[in-house]
């Protein structure tokens, strides 16, 4: 079976409107399980029991409880076993329609059960089909106030829903176009294969352009426009990077997409200029960005590992960088890297002076 999170199409609807058919067929086209109602199993069980054939047996709030229960049970017992897929035939949130329909309340238990159904896609059947009746069904004349009352509940639900109408020789193919689509939907592509390289002085214009693009991002919603564009134009500029890249003390690395050569981040290495105790040999890692899009795909990671790379063919001990206390995305990422609180500092960014933390971890 897929590692990939199982997805939960459940159909809904009111009844013979072939729910049951097309379930069967679809976890057959998906090669994956389906889950029966097991409302109607526990009604046929309750009136193949009863020693006066022929009455209609009554129900109660306990047996709506169970179903519900029952349903959802076997439900996460079945998704275990899914291929991509889990086909549902109801659910507990069909349940408690179910009891409002008979007792002609809604019931808050039965409710609270339904509210915690997963459900990525509803199916509903309409009932323009003929009814038969197979002697445990409850009537034609109250499929129309079920459909619309599904329907009624799935939209102020806000969970995805298809309408499957037509003949049944065309609802199967319906289906399957619906799933298809929410497979294709929730499908992830591939991460981008993304290049580490280390950059030349031809690379000046690429780094000034990635450089205010990640710190635009990064610190956009904080710093005021004045100030932001004060900063980039001061330490983001073609000629800022050109002198990092004439410095023979300076080591810098592009990140870029392998197809296209589009740079994604980039990383700096110098010799130290932070405002703590340093030891002989250390390497500030002066700036490390990647654009968002991409976090998550590697770049920071083989960026990190080639500024590490780069301090221990120095001979350092130890890697310094700094960065803003309150960007916890950035400093979660250098603890899990193995970097530690090594002091603080002030950082200017035009006319404004932000807290930040110095970290630092053994090469």
């Amino acid at each position: 079976m897929s590692g990939a999170p199982v997805l939960r199409v459940v159909l809904i609807g009111a009844e013979s409107v072939g729910k049951t058919t097309l379930c069967a067929q679809l976890a057959a086209h998906y090669d994956t399980v389906w889950v029966a109602e097991y409302g109607r199993e526990h009604w046929e069980k309750k009136i193949a029991a009863m020693n006066a054939p022929g009455e209609i047996p009554a129900w109660t709030d306990e047996e709506f409880i169970h179903i519900a229960e029952e349903q959802q049970r076997r439900e996460t017992e079945a998704a275990a076993r899914a291929n991509r897929v889990l086909i549902c035939d109801t659910n507990a949130f069909a349940t408690a329609t179910w009891f409002e329909r008979y007792a002609n309340r809604r019931h808050p238990d039965v409710d609270a059960l339904g509210a915690r159904d997963r459900v990525d896609l509803y199916l509903v059947p309409s009932p323009d089909v003929p009814f038969v009746q197979d002697g445990v069904r409850d009537g034609e004349t109250i499929r129309a106030w079920m459909h619309a009352r599904f329907l009624e509940l799935i939209e102020a639900a806000h969970v995805p829903h298809v309408l499957i109408t037509g003949p049944y020789d065309t609802r199967l193919p319906r289906a399957i176009a619906a799933i298809d689509t929410l497979l294709a939907l929730k499908r992830k592509p591939p991460p981008p294969e993304i290049v580490i390289r280390r950059a030349g002085p031809e690379d000046a214009d690429r780094l000034a352009h990635i450089g205010v693009a990640t710190f635009v991002e990064t610190y956009g919603e904080i710093i005021d426009g004045a100030n932001m564009a004060a900063h980039c134009t001061r330490q983001h500029s073609q000629g800022v990077y050109a002198a990092y890249l004439a410095d023979p003390a300076a080591s810098v690395w592009l990140a870029e997409l392998a197809e296209s050569g589009a740079p994604i981040g980039y990383a700096v290495n110098l010799p130290p200029d932070l405002p703590i105790a340093l030891q002989a040999g250390d390497v500030e890692l002066k700036r490390i960005y990647a654009l968002s899009r991409f976090h998550g795909t590697g770049a920071g990671r083989a960026l990190m590992a080639a500024a590490l790379d780069d301090a221990r063919a120095r001979g350092a001990a130890r890697l310094l960088l700094g960065t803003y206390e309150g960007n916890h995305r950035a400093v979660a990422f250098y603890r899990k890297q193995g970097f530690s609180l090594a002091g603080t500092r002030q950082f200017q960014v035009g006319t404004k002076l932000f807290d930040d933390i110095v970290m630092a971890r053994p090469v």
